[in-house]
């Protein structure tokens, strides 16, 4: 019985030591606002047992021995070890100044502390709340001051401003640097899911490290490294099905029946004005009409309306996918991400397809030297359709029975050579491949305490196959008596960087001081090679078989080949006393290859100044964590002009069994100078205690000098154009940007944000002391354009038209007659424009400037809602107060029913139907069009739901079940609405393709 009672005793004993041997702990881990930080890392120490915290934070872990440690990490956050003696432990991690502070730019780790300028800054997980394979497009409405052109186009990045315009014609578009390495196009390679941080450098202090290349802005682009701990896995992925979200209402097959009737009789009615419109009507109504075609009776009396759209149209699919995997230990990181995107075009034949991947290392060789290497590969590939299909095909009659065998579209019995068959259209092959490779390639040496040295290679190389074949039944080949006609396009580049920096970081007791010395080299190679041919026997072979081209002596052949480079030497001085005054101190030279040896050269210098008066004057107020004044003043430069414009070029041709130089018709000007940007910037930060309320507002006030632009030329000169420099220019706006944290519970967080912005520009001095420089084409070539003039006094974005009086009326024709318009007609239902210089004449002298594509103001504002597992997420855009001109509505509103129609052209004059501004139907010429005046101009504020997300994060004791550390659904609509007057296709993005509404379902897993 003792024997059996020791037993017992020793069982009990032995069962209690292994439940304090292994143990259960639980807990919670917050960040340092008390705000839960799910998906970060809980690991027992030693060992591969570890577990992530939920959406509250929350986490479990199991088999914990007792005496263990726990260590707790986050992305962002500094690691923290924790005893694991308790059976719950809580955690509050302390945001980590090296991971969410640091940004690297001209090859060189800088504290985003030391950025004294105006600096925005869009985290990665803002972008990805738009479901878009597009960076450009995701950072639309988030950052003050950035202003994002939308594309609808398959593979388009669409288009990016920041603060405005400050030039003329070249280099309005901000340069992009990823992980160090500048490139300036083709951004819709870099997948946005790799994204950690985007930074916005917006005045000269801030971009002046970049000298030249910065003087429009510059986005930075952090991607994700890896972290201490256990290897994460994390796949994303969505698909999305996509329509277009507006076309223009146009008449239907009776409808444009009507117009043109009204159309006809107007003008005959005007030829003959004692004739008999009745008769007249009932006479081109009837079989043997010489105004409609027999098809067109036909199916005007059928009742019959033809859509050609919907015969090249479908419902887009986009498919995304990324897998990530990301992790470190003590002397490394990694991260290595692959992702495919797929999307599939809203037009027939059209898409675009991209895969990536990704790899970011870090090693420390020695304690003091590290490694690392950021690399990305991409390959697109995409499908084009002809660009007239669209147009032909929103355009085509609707009285015309569709025939996918047409090779011309018609109106009437006239067919239109320029009008091609959109369905046989289709049949065009149109293919591009590109592949890229960005490396970016450091080694830093910790030569001393606060002493670093680095050396950065970078390499952007680029490879691009254009390939086009028209068949031989299109009417593109046949146009052009091409009997099948392919094109070869091939392009590639290749652009090195080297950046060498050294710098100095220095604390002697309330001083900082941060020193940075930069030399840099870049070289930009590129050339193409373009070969068409002409005359296939098959079609079979596509653009595959060049030698099966019969028409030798109809090859076309181009090619060209570039170099540029660029020289940099920069100097930075950063100083702070006692965290409450700032100030920075750069210069950089830059000589660049684009100009002549007078004045390759320039020097841009900026100082910036910082003032922390929260922690001057009011460290006794808890509710204030900073109220910070900056100041800035610098100059940057643009060299974005064409190639070797300061020489004048001529190539060789053969003509006639003669070898000559031909000039390209340009002009060389060895007199040409950076264009030099004197910018001023006055701002303030705001953050109240725990960051629940955080304000940046911004003025800023730039002068540009020596503005480049392509000069027209007398053609006694013997050339049609030069590069010049031909005048000032202001840009001056302001900026207001807001985050607020309604809500911070532990299971309820509701936060709102906000930005707001305005950027004027003038024209203050132009060459020569002019006043004016037109912009001239048209059908005679020296017609003045509605855009592209330059008036000083004026906006560079000017619109330049007749005033738009009235519509006449009966009783105002005694009046009329009395001016004269110039060789025009006007009666009762055209369109008067104003006498502006009362000279009773209308001439050229009566235009105006009646507005710019310029917005008074725009910006964008999101919403983040949050309960539990549930999430609610909204991101909207905006712009308010500019002009727009809409060349896809004016032709359809100055139709005479030989060409479509829009319906409001239903309310157009009639002599029942007085009160309108639409005027009367008219086939000819001979009258003011609309598109002439101010009536035509479009108002084009918006307002975009750009996203609209629900998720749901599952609970972690079910994922516990399944291993999985984190699993999130969410259904979101993109582009839902937008509340617009504008008249064409889109406020935005313009007339050339419509944008797409989406409607996407999506999955992200952690492992």
């Amino acid at each position: 019985m003792r024997i059996a009672i020791r037993y017992l005793c020793f069982l009990v004993v032995m069962m209690s030591a292994g439940t304090l041997y292994s143990q259960t702990i639980t807990g919670k881990v917050t960040d340092n606002e008390n705000l839960p930080l799910p998906g970060a890392t809980v690991l027992v120490k030693g060992t591969q047992n570890s577990t992530v915290t939920d959406i509250d934070g929350s986490y479990k872990i199991t088999n914990v021995k007792s005496g263990s440690s726990l260590e707790f990490s986050f992305i962002g956050f500094n690691s923290q070890s924790v005893s694991a003696n308790n059976a719950v432990v809580n955690v509050a991690l302390k945001p980590s100044s090296q991971e969410l502070n640091e940004i690297v730019i001209v090859g060189a780790k800088v504290k985003r502390s030391d950025l004294t300028g105006a600096v925005g800054n869009v985290s990665g997980d803002k972008l990805t709340e738009t479901p878009t394979a597009n960076v450009v497009q995701a950072l639309q409405g988030r950052a003050a001051g950035v202003y994002v052109t939308q594309s609808g186009k398959p593979g388009d990045s669409g288009d990016i401003k920041i603060r405005g315009n400050n030039s003329i014609q070249y280099g309005t578009k901000p340069i992009f640097v990823v992980d160090g390495l500048i490139i300036e196009g083709g951004f819709e390679s870099i997948n946005p899911n790799d994204i950690a941080n985007v930074d916005i450098l917006k005045d000269a202090s801030s971009t002046a490290i970049y000298g030249a290349r910065g003087a429009n802005g510059v986005v930075v682009i952090t991607t994700k490294k890896g972290t201490k701990g256990e290897g994460k896995v994390n796949f994303d992925t969505w698909v999305g099905l996509s329509e277009f979200s507006k076309m223009l209402p146009l008449m239907n097959g009776q409808q444009l029946f009507d117009l043109r009737v009204d159309a006809f009789a107007n003008q005959y009615m005007d030829q003959n004005p004692t004739g008999d419109r009745a008769a007249y009507i009932n006479q081109i109504k009837s079989d043997g009409s010489k105004v409609f075609a027999p098809y067109e009776l036909d199916s005007y009396r059928n009742g019959k309306s033809y859509n050609w759209l919907d015969e090249i149209k479908r419902t887009g699919v986009q498919t995304n996918y990324n897998l990530s995997f990301s992790g470190g230990g003590d002397k490394g990181s990694y991260f290595m991400s692959f992702s495919y995107a797929d999307q599939d075009g809203l037009l027939k034949n059209s898409s675009f397809k991209r895969y990536n991947g990704k790899i970011n290392l870090t090693q420390d060789v020695k304690t003091w030297l590290q490694v690392g290497t950021n690399t990305t590969f991409s390959n697109s590939k995409a499908t084009y359709i002809n660009d007239s299909a669209f147009p032909n095909a929103l355009g085509a009659n609707p009285l015309l029975p569709i025939d996918p065998n047409a090779t011309y579209l018609k109106y009437g019995d006239a067919l239109n050579s320029d009008a091609y068959n959109p369905i046989r259209s289709l049949t065009i092959d149109d293919n591009s491949t590109k592949n890229r490779l960005m490396s970016s390639n450091y080694v830093n040496i910790k030569a001393a305490e606060g002493l670093n040295f680095r050396t950065t290679f970078s390499v952007d190389v680029l490879d691009q196959a254009n390939f086009k074949y028209y068949p031989s039944d299109t009417g593109q080949s046949i146009r052009n008596s091409a009997s099948g006609e392919a094109n070869h396009y091939r392009y590639s580049e290749l652009n090195y960087q080297w950046d060498n920096t050294v710098t100095y970081n220095k604390t002697i007791g309330k001083h900082d001081l941060n020193a940075l010395g930069a030399f840099s080299i870049q070289k930009n190679t590129n050339n193409n090679s373009e070969v068409t041919a002409r005359g296939f026997a098959s079609d079979d072979f596509t653009y595959m078989y060049l030698d099966g081209a019969s028409q030798k002596n109809n090859f076309t052949l181009k090619s060209d080949f570039i170099t540029t480079t660029l020289m940099s030497y920069t100097g930075r001085l950063n100083y702070s006393y006692d965290k409450k005054y700032f100030a920075t101190v750069t210069t950089r030279l830059d000589g660049s290859s684009r100009f002549g040896g007078n004045n390759k050269w320039g020097t841009f210098p900026s100082v910036a100044l910082g003032w922390d008066v929260a922690k001057e004057f009011l460290q006794s107020v808890e509710a204030i964590k900073l109220l910070k004044l900056r100041a800035s003043y610098g100059i940057a430069g643009n060299q974005n002009i064409p190639n070797y414009a300061y020489v004048s070029q001529y190539r060789p041709q053969y003509t006639n069994g003669t070898a000559i130089l031909r000039s390209d018709g340009r002009l060389g000007n060895p007199d040409l100078q950076w264009e030099k940007q004197k910018q001023f910037d006055l701002g303030l930060d705001f953050a109240s205690a725990n960051n629940r309320l955080s304000i940046t507002v911004d003025y800023f006030n730039t002068t540009n000098d020596n503005l480049l632009m392509e000069r027209t030329l007398s053609t006694v000169t013997g050339f049609k154009n030069m590069i010049d420099n031909v005048g000032t220019m202001v840009n001056k706006g302001i900026e207001f940007g807001a985050t607020y944290k309604i809500l911070k519970q532990n299971d309820l967080s509701w936060d709102v944000s906000g930005n707001i912005s305005s950027a004027k520009n003038k024209i203050t001095k132009l060459y020569g002391g002019a006043d004016v420089i037109y912009k001239k084409g048209g059908w005679t070539g020296v017609e003045i354009q509605r855009e592209g003039n330059l008036f000083v006094g004026k906006s560079i974005n000017s619109i330049y038209v007749y005033q738009f009086d009235k519509i006449a009326q009966t009783a105002d024709m005694a009046e009329i007659s009395k001016i004269d318009f110039g060789g025009r007609t006007v009666k009762p239902g055209d369109l008067v424009p104003v006498d502006r210089n009362k000279d009773g004449k209308i001439d050229d002298n009566d235009r105006y400037v009646v507005g710019n594509t310029d917005p008074d103001f725009y910006g964008g504002f999101a919403t983040d809602f949050t309960y539990r597992g549930f999430g609610l997420n909204a991101v909207f855009a905006y712009s308010y107060g500019g002009k727009k001109i809409s060349s896809a509505y004016e032709s359809y509103m100055n139709s005479g029913g030989m060409s479509a129609a829009h319906t409001d052209l239903l309310d157009r004059w009639t002599p029942e139907n007085t009160n309108t501004n639409v005027p009367r139907a008219y086939y000819g010429g001979g009258r003011f069009n609309t598109y002439e005046t101010s009536l035509a101009i479009q108002n084009s504020s918006f307002l975009r739901l750009n996203a609209l997300t629900l998720s749901y994060n599952l609970p972690s004791l079910f994922l516990e079940k399944v291993y999985l550390q984190n699993l999130r659904l969410y259904v979101t609509g993109s582009n839902l609405f937008t509340i617009t007057k504008y008249k064409g296709y889109d406020p935005e993005g313009g007339d050339a393709y419509p944008n797409s509404r989406m409607f996407v379902l999506g999955l992200n897993v952690s492992l």
